[in-house]
């Protein structure tokens, strides 16, 4: 199992949501929020690109076109 991979993702919500909190108490609930969504695309790429190696594996094991 790739633990690197979960470290990356805990690390990205973990700094996502101090960067939230800080804003949030700084009176910056805007920008908070565009914090938390780019924290978000930033998994989901993550998860994207390893669904696609996934893809890629399975394909091969089965030796699909």
């Amino acid at each position: 199992m790739r633990t690197d991979v979960l470290l990356k993702i805990a690390g990205v919500g973990l700094m996502v949501s101090v960067i939230c909190q800080a804003l949030t108490r700084a009176g910056r609930e805007d920008i908070a929020t565009l914090a938390g969504v780019a924290g978000m695309l930033v998994v989901l790429l993550t998860v994207i690109s390893l669904a696609g190696e996934l893809f890629s594996q399975v394909q091969y094991v089965f030796q699909l076109p």
